[in-house]
């Protein structure tokens, strides 16, 4: 099978379009090359979109930093593999005991409808399209790689519709922007997803249990084990039982290989709802920021926009409170 590479210059495009189909697997890389610190020469961000297994992944340097799969069998897209710069995947995909534990991803209830368990009438998300933003540095110099896609959210029936627009509930733009720092081996990963009430209703009530949300599943090292901790100093569940906590940031940090990996979660003040965290560390580790829908549902009608912003951070490091106080600073900085 051929394949063809198509190089675009590194600047900013429109909404993205729908794929049109192609028995061709194509290649979308973007590189940009730019100056890091003085101790490293020099630093590539590019992205590679698969489109015949719709999958896409964010390099540094040519090494995989993280991967986004969007096949039609699945229920939603998510975040695969989240990959530190010296090579080590903190997230696990389809667990055997949760198959529906998808890395890195985002669902809650929509109309009664559930998005985040995948039982056969579960919802669906739809991705429409994907297309490449821009490569570029951000203020600092450092690489930056960014995509964006639009998401459907529809009932199960109407998921293999030739055009699931008219049947959406919500229709979602997300994107998904990856900062590097060599210097510090810092990957900053920011999520955002701007809202709309989709054709399929004329209103929706956005409900979820305690775990509702931007969740992630740790690799298998976590479970049981980790460290957790939080911006307000608040105190887990004994025995590592699950809680919620309304926290601005909160962290989970361990052991892998000799090094104190950690990923830390911060949920923007902008961002409807509460302020909340659900954690655990028994029989699984798991991180989820939540908007408190368990507890006080959130009503939209057509016409209504609204935006969620997370920020994730990976390192091989155990990070300071001090440092991830700061970080959030800068996160909420207008």
């Amino acid at each position: 099978m051929e394949t063809q590479y198509l190089r675009l210059e590194p600047t900013l495009v429109g909404r993205p379009r729908r794929p049109v189909a192609s028995p061709l697997v194509l290649w979308l890389t973007l590189t940009l090359w730019v100056t890091a610190a003085p101790t490293v020469m020099r630093a590539a961000a590019s992205v590679r979109l698969h489109s015949e297994a719709r999958m896409l992944e964010i390099l540094h340097a040519e090494r995989t930093l993280l991967t986004y799969t969007f096949a039609t069998n699945q229920f939603k897209p998510y975040v695969r593999e989240l990959i530190t710069l010296d090579g080590v995947d903190l997230l696990r995909d389809a667990t055997a005991d949760h198959l529906h534990h998808h890395g890195l991803m985002y669902a809650i209830k929509v109309n009664g409808i559930n998005f985040w368990e995948e039982a056969p009438q579960a919802g669906r998300q739809v991705p429409q399209a994907e297309l490449i933003r821009e490569v570029r540095k951000d203020p600092a110099g450092r690489p930056q790689a960014r995509f964006t896609q639009v998401v459907h959210w529809v009932e199960a029936g109407h998921a293999t519709a030739p055009d699931t627009e008219p049947f959406a509930l919500l229709i979602e733009e997300r994107t998904i922007t990856i900062t590097t720092d060599p210097a510090t081996e810092l990957i900053q990963l920011e999520w955002e997803s701007e809202f709309t009430v989709g054709a399929g209703a004329p209103e929706v009530v956005l409900t979820g249990s305690s775990y509702h949300g931007l969740g992630i599943r740790f690799r298998e090292e976590f479970d049981g084990v980790a460290e957790r901790y939080n911006s307000e100093q608040l105190a887990y569940p004994d025995e590592g039982r699950e809680g919620v906590l309304p926290t601005r940031w909160m962290a989970v940090s361990h052991v892998v290989a000799g090094r104190p990996y950690t990923l830390v979660l911060f949920n923007h003040p902008s961002n409807p709802g509460q302020s909340r965290f659900f954690s655990m560390q028994k029989p699984f580790a798991y991180l989820s920021a939540t908007q408190g829908l368990d507890e006080a549902p959130l009503k939209y009608r057509t016409g209504d926009r609204w935006k969620l912003r997370y920020l994730l951070l990976a390192s091989p490091r155990r990070m300071a409170a001090e440092q991830l106080d700061r970080q959030y600073d800068l996160f909420i900085r207008p």
